[in-house]
């Protein structure tokens, strides 16, 4: 079977399941070079259909990640009434259809029947459903809670799932305009940043501050045994305004920040505040997850699973057993989800041994293509017998490089195959990065990638980790190599490498520790602050070139700005 798995909203994207197995999946915002592009993902489904080697006729079911027939409802006028272009009424019968058949199911089918006897069957499958889809059928899991948490899709805000086998429960709901994602949308915005892009920015001045606004916050957000509710005379992003926030909440709290506007330390108190109410109430449905379904085991998705600081509160909370995060966690992840739904539920086949679904979905390109690109722009470069171990010579000298390699991560996280890296050990390397390479705002941490077998000597807890998506506490005695990427609250944001997975990410980091003794690197995504992580070869080129890189390896391949480094 053949599925191709569309999402265009925030985070754009595109997705092809071929028999089960993800060929390719890809945000339109690494082609057209607009972070969080929103709109249809035209060139990131060309790709994942030239990845598999067919076309939009060969295919056996296009899934959507939103299900419109929830909002169907029929018009003042009667389809008789009015002469209009007749394409309407392909809108219109349905509008009136729908509402009359009674509640509307979780995803609903539309043929069309096109020549040839060819069939175009689309999917619409319910944004959460899609979003638990992912979550579950990402795993390594066969049974488990599912609890899927973001802005909102079609009417939901927060749903609790029962997953097993390829059967997907819905058990409690919360609607729209009770919403976690929004909420901390709205505080990302009070508070200078761009909402549903810079909730990472609000994650990590939280840190800085105390929550000593807490209470006033948890009249916004009352957290209860049933789940939670927002008071929302204190929002506004339901409603046609500019801000997110009412003037309620700016007497309580006081003037928002202007953006690029200097961060006081009463910003940092009101992020650390909005964060420590926020972690409360996704705890409180993780223990109603528990309570529900009975099982040890919790996936999670939706954009909220992207806060590593909630998710490592929950791990340590010892609520489940077992968590997975799903890493493709945005609105991009429920393309692959709205597939693999059609795949499994709709299409039946069987999920007898789950495996875990690997972050490297995205585009790849041949040693050819670099060479090529390398070659027309004049650019020297050096291929040296040992790439990996040439790379992790020059990061134990101090040295700053990125690496572009193989198939490109999927969500937003850098995990080896397009990452900027450097030396963990000395703090003011974070300072550097952020000066000289990345362009952004001096708060903002790194994160480390640790070789599997060493995370647990290094962060406390921490025994697998491989979307980065976890906050671990650096254990003190490590502090020294660890400098650099460890945070003001003294976590980490981890990355555990393994063999297994990730051969040629774990040789690097394996090289670094055999010069230094240290296993572990600083990774941060290949890009600059405002820009989606580099998608081609040029992409990555012109990064290199215009800023303070020092080095590129670039598949095999290894370019240096100083030839005196090697």
């Amino acid at each position: 079977m053949k599925v191709l798995g569309l999402n265009f909203s925030n985070d754009a994207a595109a997705a092809l399941v071929v028999d089960g197995r993800v060929v390719m999946a890809v945000q339109e915002e690494r082609f057209r070079r607009v972070k969080h592009y929103a709109g249809f993902p035209a060139m990131a489904m060309d790709a994942c259909l030239r990845a598999g080697g067919v076309t939009l006729a060969d295919l056996d079911a296009v899934a959507f990640f939103w299900n419109p027939a929830i909002h169907a409802a029929t018009h003042q006028w009667r389809l008789s009434a009015t002469p209009r272009h007749h394409l309407e009424f392909l809108y219109d019968v349905p509008n009136h259809l729908l509402p009359a058949l009674g509640p509307t199911p979780e995803a609903m089918e539309q043929v069309f029947h096109l020549g040839g006897g060819r069939r175009l069957r689309i999917f619409y499958v319910t944004h959460h459903l899609a979003h638990a889809a992912a979550a579950l059928f990402g795993s390594p899991h066969r049974e488990a809670a599912i609890l899927t948490v973001d802005g909102y899709g079609e009417r939901d805000a927060s749903v609790i799932w029962r997953g097993s086998g390829t059967r997907l429960e819905r058990l409690w709901t919360r609607e729209f305009p009770h919403s976690l994602g929004s909420f901390y949308a709205a505080f990302t915005q009070y508070l200078g940043f761009k909402p549903n892009s810079g909730e990472g920015k609000m994650m990590g001045l939280a840190s800085y501050g105390r929550p000593r606004y807490a209470d006033e916050v948890r009249r916004m957000l009352r957290v209860s045994d049933d789940g939670y509710e927002l008071d929302l005379s204190y929002f506004s992003f339901y409603l046609e305004r500019p801000t997110r926030y009412s003037d309620r909440l700016v007497e309580v709290l006081g003037e928002p920040r202007e953006p690029e506007g200097p961060i006081t330390e009463r910003h940092q108190d009101i992020a650390a505040s909005a964060q420590d109410v926020f972690e409360e109430a996704v705890l409180r449905l993780a223990r109603i997850a528990r309570e529900r379904t009975g099982l040890d085991t919790l996936c999670m998705s939706g954009g909220v699973t992207l806060n590593c600081s909630a998710n490592g509160r929950l791990i340590r909370s010892g609520i489940f057993d077992r968590t997975f995060f799903q890493p493709a966690a945005s609105d991009a992840g429920s393309a692959v989800g709205a597939a693999l739904w059609v795949e499994y539920v709709a299409g039946g086949r069987p999920r007898d041994n789950p495996e875990m679904l690997l972050e490297y979905l995205g585009p790849s390109h041949s040693d050819d293509e670099i060479r090529t690109t390398l070659e027309r722009g004049g650019l020297p470069f050096h291929a040296p017998e040992d790439p990996v171990g040439a790379a992790a010579r020059l990061l134990a000298r101090g040295l700053v490089g990125s690496v572009f390699h193989g198939a490109a991560e999927f969500g937003p996280r850098a995990l080896g195959h397009r990452s900027t890296l450097a030396d963990p050990r000395d703090p003011r390397m974070k300072d550097h990065l952020n000066a000289r390479v990345k362009f952004r705002e001096a708060f903002r941490p790194y994160a480390p990638s640790v070789l599997a077998e060493h995370a647990p000597l290094y962060f406390e807890g921490c025994e697998f980790s491989p979307f980065m998506l976890r906050v671990f506490p650096t254990r003190p005695e490590r502090l020294s190599e660890a400098g650099a990427v460890t945070h003001v609250d003294g976590g980490a944001r981890v990355q555990t490498v393994s063999r297994e997975h990730e051969p040629r990410y774990h040789a690097l980091i394996e090289a670094f520790h055999r010069e230094t003794g240290t296993p572990l690197v600083l990774n941060t995504s290949f890009n600059v602050r405002g820009e989606p992580i580099v998608n081609s070869p040029a992409d990555a080129v012109k990064c290199y070139l215009t800023t303070g890189m020092d080095f590129l390896l670039l598949g095999d391949l290894l370019l240096v700005k100083d030839e005196k480094v090697l």
